[in-house]
């Protein structure tokens, strides 16, 4: 019994030694190494504001310039961009949001610098962007402004550039008018016919009309035509009757009751940055009515159109004498209303 009691003290000591060497002999990174966990920090969301587009334009020295830009909150809630402007000449910004297209009850945003627009998730608002051109800017100065708008909260920001040119010799007045502007955001590139905007002004010999594109316009590729409505009959377009026609190809085109034909008389086309101006001699118009009807239109060389924007109506009631009188007073005499705006976009 007692022989027995030593072997089996003398087997456990072995048995346990062993295990003990078995243990030690494993690396000590088997035993003591644990798991590695992977954390994936997901990158902030910074894509909750677009600005659009880059703009360009000519004027005299003491003129004052208007641009459109949009702007869209990108994010899913709603976000308070703050608003800066920064001329590299020095020129005086100021910044409008666009409450009604068509020129009027606008609300001013800037000045002061860093100043604010709320907008919810999806917004799109269209900022009229004035820059003054000093009265002794030289001829040739160009000045390039940054507009940004930036969200505190999140750090998202986005930038365009409007460029305004001093050019002495333009062959159109200083000041323009804007009939109205397109509520929709800009088409993203590669397609870049996309009318945001129609102004008018006059040197009262001569009727000019600026269309202003998200990019320079492409004469090549496009055609540009103005519509005009200024006496009884004409061709329909949505509900009114047009007699004339403005055309980037060079030619005032006249109603004859079926068709277009060539009045013989030439309609003048220049390209200005991100805008093209056309206009005709007064003298070559007929002004019957009291009230003028325009449409800016956009097609491919086929004839597909692309854009319209319009129509708009000038009230003139309160002038007698529609032709010699209406233009040099224009400023002060009529009030501009947007009867109906119908835009398209054929692919």
């Amino acid at each position: 019994m007692t022989f027995s009691t030593k072997r089996l003290s003398l087997l456990i000591i072995i048995v346990f030694s062993s295990m003990i060497l078995l243990d030690l002999s494993l690396p000590l990174l088997t035993k003591h190494a644990k798991p590695i966990i992977y954390y994936a920090m997901a990158a902030p969301d910074r894509n909750k504001v677009d600005l659009e587009s880059d703009q360009s334009f000519s004027g005299a020295a003491g003129s004052i310039i208007d641009y459109n830009v949009y702007i869209e909150n990108k994010g899913k809630s709603v976000a308070t961009f703050t608003l800066s402007a920064l001329s590299d000449k020095g020129y005086y910004i100021e910044i409008w949001r666009d409450m009604d297209q068509i020129g009027s009850g606008d609300l001013q945003l800037f000045p002061p610098q860093d100043s604010t627009i709320t907008m919810s998730s999806g917004e799109v608002a269209t900022l009229i962007v004035k820059a003054t051109i000093p009265s002794d800017a030289p001829d040739g100065t160009v000045d390039n402004t940054i507009i940004k708008a930036e969200d505190a909260s999140s750090g998202a920001s986005d930038f365009v550039t409007i460029s305004t040119t001093v050019t002495l010799d333009l062959p159109w007045p200083s000041s323009w008018i804007q009939l109205g502007s397109d509520p929709n955001f800009p088409i993203p590139p590669p397609e870049r016919i996309d009318i945001k905007a129609s102004y008018y002004t006059n040197n009262g010999t001569h009727v000019f009309f600026r269309t202003t594109e998200v990019g320079k316009p492409n004469t090549q590729a496009f055609q540009y035509f103005v519509y005009l409505d200024t006496k009884a009959g004409g061709q329909q377009i949505d509900g009114y009757n047009y007699d004339y026609l403005l055309s980037s190809d060079g030619i005032l085109y006249v109603w004859n009751g079926t068709s277009w034909l060539n009045s013989g008389y030439p309609t003048y086309l220049q390209t200005e940055g991100t805008a093209i101006v056309l206009w005709a001699d007064l003298g070559n118009i007929i002004l019957d009515t009291q009230e003028i009807h325009f449409l800016t239109w956009s097609a491919t060389k086929d004839g597909v159109m692309k854009d319209k924007l319009g129509p708009y109506t000038i009230l003139t009631s309160s002038i007698s004498e529609f032709p010699f009188i209406l233009f040099p007073l224009l400023s002060l005499a009529v009030y501009f209303f947007i009867s109906r705006r119908n835009k398209k976009e054929c692919a």
